[in-house]
């Protein structure tokens, strides 16, 4: 499978009273792997007024292994794991110094903008994503 990274920094506003990082926001990790793969094949997600794809969420799974704290340095590691006619699934891998955060799967669903129908992923992203 291939992998796709990007790092960020853990802001002070994703982060609780006691200055770790705020459940909620290892789901925004999650769709910042998503984006930044896409972005490798020329596919911007959401905002379909600017030329964007939508890919509604319809699963996810998450499972935090250590605290992340304000101003962590992370690793965002995103493999595409399955794609089926018209979802993938993402895995997600956050780290810190080498150490795995937190963990997770999320389901994808490539829809049509104007109809919110279900559309067919393409040949080329399939092989592009899977590291065919």
């Amino acid at each position: 499978m291939k992998a796709f990274t990007t790092k960020e920094r853990v802001a002070f506003f994703e982060t609780d009273a006691a200055g770790i990082i705020h459940f909620m926001f290892a789901l925004r990790y999650f769709e910042m792997g998503e984006r930044e793969a896409m972005r490798t094949i020329g596919v911007k997600i959401g905002d379909v007024r600017r030329g964007g794809t939508e890919f509604p969420r319809v699963h996810l799974v998450c499972d935090y292994h250590r605290p992340l704290y304000y101003d962590d340095v992370i690793e965002i590691r995103t493999v595409c794991r399955a794609i089926g006619r018209s979802s993938i699934t993402w895995g997600h891998q956050i780290y810190r110094d080498g150490e795995l955060c937190i963990s997770g799967q999320m389901k994808v669903v490539h829809v049509d903008s104007q109809t919110g129908r279900p559309r067919r992923v393409p040949d080329a992203w399939r092989a592009h994503l899977l590291g065919d």
